[in-house]
């Protein structure tokens, strides 16, 4: 294994580098009395201010243009073909620019997904083209109000009409992007019979459904920061044809599948950018902190918690260098069939950093005293997202029984 910055990954930093200065810092400049005060951050609705939203579009379609924003898709999608190895490397340099309008450079829940690349290609046009240049944005709608990890709590229905067509109905909750998103993405039960078997993805825009009153749009679920994307919608009566089927009938577990361990394997760049963030700041309020006529970073207890950091940071990072070197050879990433080896370093990827990053930001915030507990600082939103980062994708229990389930328990 070799744990260097990957050759053709050089191009694509540098590329991520620029865009922060030329698209993501002047807008950053522009709408910090948004960005950095949470009574600007949401509109009078609770949702994400129309001017941030904005913001977010331009970038994620600049990022496009510049080959960035899609990178880890397939080539013949308008992607780059990196490897969840290579992307690691990409990942990180987005992040480390910290929580910003930065994350808008790749593509996450609400852009691209690996979903994209179970679509035929008389779908290219209709639901993969405009994602994949940054031109629309899409929502993932799997979990309902009394449903998540387990499929078969799920109720959101399809039923085929004697027409051949589809009726969807049902009820999704805590979707990201819901109010915003122009392509749904959404996970219905199709054969309750059929085991694994009787999933299905159906795909379709947002707008016309709305408009017919067959999409309605629910509460919003502020979330521990108030990011104001995260909502409800309530399918009544949707009716689709076999052109909005994602993949084929009753293969969506498996598609959810390779997205959920997308999303898992994710966490590796993620978390190592944001943690060489919080790293970076503990170690300049350290310094620049005068106690008593010392810096506070000469007191010892200070250093072993900055030291705890380092460390949860430098072995995390290569325990996912390392799972995502293995899941690339022979790769693909995308690939629906693992063995329990996989999934287990996989699960066990997204536990560790997800509780590393954790550690890391209690004590930054712990570091960073009184200043770290303001709600608009940037250490704060970040305890707060680490917080968070344990319960979507799989919580820390699912992972630990999944380990373990592997294991043969």
């Amino acid at each position: 294994m070799d744990f260097s910055t990957p050759n053709r990954v050089l191009p694509v930093l540098e590329t991520i580098d620029r865009l922060y200065e030329t698209e993501v810092r002047p807008r950053e400049e522009a709408l910090a009395h948004r960005l950095d005060d949470s009574r600007n951050y949401l509109d009078a609705d609770g949702h994400l201010h129309p001017e941030l939203w904005q913001a977010r579009r331009e970038i994620m379609s600049a990022a496009a243009d510049a080959g960035v924003y899609s990178c880890y898709l397939p080539e013949s999608l308008g992607g780059l073909g990196l490897g969840r190895h290579e992307m690691v490397f990409v990942e990180e340099r987005v992040y480390r620019y910290g929580v910003g309008l930065n994350p808008a450079l790749l593509s996450w829940t609400e852009g691209a997904t690996p979903r994209l690349i179970f679509c035929s290609p008389q779908q290219r046009e209709r639901f993969v083209d405009p994602l994949v240049s940054g031109r629309a944005t899409s929502l993932h709608g799997v979990t309902e109000p009394q449903a998540g990890s387990n499929f078969f709590d799920f109720t959101t229905r399809a039923e085929r009409r004697p027409d051949g067509t589809w009726e969807l109905n049902g009820h999704k909750a805590f979707i990201t992007n819901v109010f915003e998103a122009d392509i749904a993405h959404v996970l219905c039960v199709t054969d309750s019979a059929a085991g694994k078997r009787g999933f299905t993805y159906f795909q379709f825009e947002t707008a016309p459904a709305k408009a017919a009153g067959t999409m309605r749009l629910g509460k919003t679920f502020q979330t521990m920061w108030g990011d104001g994307i995260t909502g409800e919608f309530v399918l009544d009566g949707l009716v689709l044809t076999d052109e909005n089927v994602l993949g084929e009938v009753g293969g969506a577990f498996e598609i959810s599948m390779t997205s959920i361990n997308w999303t898992r394997m994710r966490r590796a760049g993620m978390c190592s950018g944001w943690g060489t963030f919080l790293i970076e700041a503990t170690l300049e309020r350290a310094k620049s902190r005068i106690v008593g006529g010392k810096p506070l970073g000469s007191n010892q207890g200070i250093q072993w918690l900055i030291a705890d950091m380092w460390n949860d940071w430098f072995t995390t990072r290569a325990m996912s260098l390392a799972v995502t070197w293995e899941v690339d050879n022979p790769g693909p990433w995308w690939k629906t069939e693992r063995s329990k080896d996989e999934v287990r370093k996989i699960c066990a990827l997204k536990l560790q950093n997800d509780e590393a990053f954790y550690r890391i930001a209690d004590r930054a915030v712990q570091v960073h005293g009184a200043a770290g507990m303001m709600r608009d600082s940037a250490v704060n939103k970040l305890f707060l997202i680490a917080r968070n980062l344990r319960v979507p994708g799989g919580s820390d229990e699912v992972q630990r029984s999944t380990i373990a389930q592997t294991l043969g328990l």
